[in-house]
């Protein structure tokens, strides 16, 4: 009787700190979201499972302005990116219905796709490893008016199928581009004879009972709790009046309730579909021996000694970010509908609050990489992106290693964790890598997401006679005239869309916009301008223009 006594009193002493524990976390999360905690502006919902298990589940601000209806655990957001989980799960209910295969060559289901060098297949899609230019930047690069124009996944297609070349050899790096998963969801509604929402419902979304979440197929179908999206200017709050429908890269609604269920399944609680999980977090060996740190739809990183799956999203009116741990059945999942909420740096902050005092110890007996701490000096020194104007300078300052970017307006800290390895001290989901490379000399990675950079030697603006680059260039591949043309001593650019457009110098016979754009001007052997070469945001490598008169 003793023992039974004590035994009831040992359990209720563990549900009390348990439930105490709870309530604080609760409390410091609270505190910590309570500045979006609004009547009058757009907001987010945000639900934490910790053990497998909801502990926090709130929404913040208004999910519609006109009506004043407020955020709450069912409101149904935009995923924007996250999306791409869903089309690679329907990817893999195609491989257990033996309909599709990971090697297949893509061209099997898009015989209109150009032939490359190499072969594209289905895997490259599913992690990025591609090649295939990202088609935002594309049409923006074209002057497209999303106000205005419509497209949809067959426009992706069309413009995919112009292109000339690839960012990179397939399976060479990994770089993001949203036209891998359009492309997946063609294929998939190819394949399935349905669109990829009623296919997504029947083999994934009805089994796992996520009532809420959908694929927007199709315009005027109404939503039950949908949060209108909301972008933040001088005057006030806009809405998106866009009436694109692209979809399979995003274009998803959900609700924080039902992601709950798609982060218990990611944690593999939900055994009918731990398949699914083990596929989604597959990762593949690039051609360099490297394995890549994007999956099938989820990026894999580590945090404070932890394994973490995770994907952010961004749109037109919002913003998402999940993450899961499965070693402590812990996720996050934050939905703004508000552009200027970053949500993203509120997950990663709440992990923190989860986190506190831990730090994950490897068992002593397992092997450690261990490090030297390096000479910062070796690492010094300016680079720029490859495939974008964007430059960043690696300095020594107070004995610390630090960069800074050129859309950056402070300097930021880093600490060696590994040999060639940083991450930024106050976000260790930030990490630069300077491991020697054939392609690169930096990778700086946002929680597996990589952009890579160079050593560049820039060169004085007040050097250059911009006079000799003015002229008309041509695109094919993206069917657009780009006018170049000298005023006040600047090189600028006028194409559809946009006027007069300030550009300079970056290195020999190049310039730049500021914006992620590089303008890469072409000689032949009389040193005469041919033509240029175009690339943008990192996912856009050399679009070839040629000079009016060599048309």
């Amino acid at each position: 009787m003793l023992i039974l006594k004590r035994y009831n009193l040992l359990v209720w002493m563990f549900v009390f700190f348990s439930v105490n524990s709870q309530i604080d976390l609760s409390q410091k999360i609270d505190k910590f979201l309570e500045v979006y905690n609004s009547n009058d502006a757009p907001g987010l919902s945000i639900k934490v499972i910790n053990q497998g298990k909801p502990i926090y589940s709130k929404g913040f601000g208004l999910s519609n302005l006109n009506y004043h209806i407020k955020n709450s655990d069912s409101t149904v957001f935009s995923l924007a990116s996250i999306a791409k989980q869903f089309t690679a799960s329907a990817i893999w209910s195609l491989i257990n219905d033996q309909k599709i295969n990971l090697e297949d060559d893509i061209r099997i289901y898009l015989p209109e796709f150009p032939e490359y060098d190499q072969i594209i297949q289905i895997k490259h899609l599913l992690n990025h490893t591609s090649g295939i230019r990202n088609y935002h930047t594309l049409m923006h690069l074209a002057g497209f008016d999303y106000d205005a124009s419509y497209y949809n996944n067959n426009t992706v297609l069309d413009l995919a199928c112009k292109q000339k070349g690839l960012n990179n050899l397939p399976g060479e790096i990994v770089s993001y581009s949203n036209t891998n998963y359009n492309l997946l969801a063609i294929i998939i509604e190819r394949i399935s004879g349905q669109n990829l929402n009623d296919y997504l419902k029947l083999k994934i979304l009805i089994p796992l009972k996520m009532n809420s979440t959908f694929v927007r197929v199709e315009h005027g179908k109404p939503t039950i709790n949908k949060a209108i999206g909301y972008q933040k200017q001088q005057d006030g709050y806009k809405f998106s009046t866009s009436n694109q429908l692209s979809y399979g890269a995003g274009s998803m609604g959900s609700s924080i309730n039902d992601m709950t269920i798609w982060m218990q399944m990611l944690n593999e609680q939900i055994l009918d579909f731990k398949p699914l999980a083990q596929f989604l977090k597959t990762t593949e060996v690039l051609t360099s021996g490297e394995k890549a740190k994007y999956a099938r739809g989820l990026m894999i990183d580590d945090y404070k000694g932890y394994e973490t799956l995770n994907h952010s999203g961004f749109g037109f009116g919002g913003r998402s970010q999940l993450i899961t741990i499965a070693e402590k059945q812990l996720g996050i999942i934050v939905l703004t509908n508000s552009q200027a909420i970053n949500a993203p740096r509120i997950a990663y902050q709440i992990l923190d609050i989860l986190l506190v005092g831990e730090e994950n110890i490897q068992d002593k007996n397992e092997d450690k990489v261990l490090f030297k701490k390096q000479d910062f000096h070796e690492f010094i020194g300016e680079y720029k992106e490859t495939n974008s104007d964007m430059t960043m300078k690696i300095f020594v300052e107070n004995d610390s290693l630090k960069s800074i970017g050129s859309m950056g307006r402070t300097s930021a800290a880093l600490v060696q964790y590994e040999n060639n390895k940083f991450h930024r001290i106050q976000s260790q989901n930030v990490k630069y890598d300077f491991t020697p490379s054939t392609t690169h000399d930096m990778v700086i990675s946002f929680g597996g997401t990589p952009f890579y950079f160079k050593h560049a030697k820039f060169i004085n603006a007040d050097s250059v006679d911009v006079t000799g680059f003015a002229g008309n260039f041509y695109s094919e591949e993206l069917d657009v005239t780009y006018r170049f043309f000298e005023e006040d001593n600047t090189l600028k650019l006028s194409y559809k869309g946009k006027d007069g457009v300030n550009l300079k110098p970056v290195q020999l016979n190049q310039f730049g916009n500021n914006d992620r754009t590089l303008y890469h001007f072409t000689k032949d052997k009389k040193n005469t301008i041919t033509g240029m070469l175009l690339s943008c945001d990192g996912t856009v490598k050399d679009i070839i223009f040629k000079k009016e008169k060599d048309r």
